[in-house]
């Protein structure tokens, strides 16, 4: 499946991010964790000065989505992402005020349509996402072969509700399991 769908969590939600230690984590980098309810929920590596960012986009409670595609084995492929409200003068204004984004060439249509604007033309409000972590289900464990919006929806349903597993730490205990 080539489309891109896009599950919003039907309220917002107080998020909150901590530095997290870990090996991977490039110098001049921060491993963060993002917490709702006392859960783990994603992890995500950001530039040394973007903290300050990050905790003021999540002083107030924020609204966030699930952007899934299928693979072609059937697993989903997931990005937890931050729904940001953007203004639409705001948006063309970014356009205008910053003249060099006329030499960067246009990403491909499924990052465009996962990290740039949404509007219908009406003026309505315009949203990016921004995502903050990888959410994976293996074809596997689907329990909508056929429906990739209802697992989508059920993935995020269980991160949020604390369930969700660490992949490696999945893989590993698969493995074992299979021995």
């Amino acid at each position: 499946m080539d489309h891109l769908v896009v599950i919003p969590h039907p309220t917002p939600i107080s998020l909150q991010a901590r530095s997290l230690r870990h090996d991977s984590v490039p110098d001049g980098a921060v491993g963060l964790g993002y917490y709702y309810d006392g859960h783990l929920i994603a992890r995500s590596v950001v530039a040394a000065g973007a903290m300050d960012t990050i905790q003021s986009l999540l002083s107030e409670p924020v609204s966030v989505a699930l952007a899934a595609r299928e693979d072609e084995d059937g697993n989903i492929d997931g990005r937890f992402c931050l729904v940001l409200p953007m203004e639409a003068d705001q948006a063309e204004q970014e356009g205008a005020d910053e003249p060099w984004r006329d030499s960067v060439p246009a990403p491909p249509s499924e990052v465009d349509s996962s990290s740039g604007t949404a509007t219908n033309g009406g003026g309505e409000p315009q949203f990016a996402l921004l995502p903050i972590g990888n959410v994976i289900r293996p074809a596997s464990e689907r329990r909508h072969p056929e429906d990739v919006a209802h697992d989508a929806r059920e993935m995020l349903d269980t991160l949020l509700t604390g369930g969700g597993r660490d992949a490696v730490q999945k893989a590993i205990d698969d493995r074992l399991k299979s021995i």
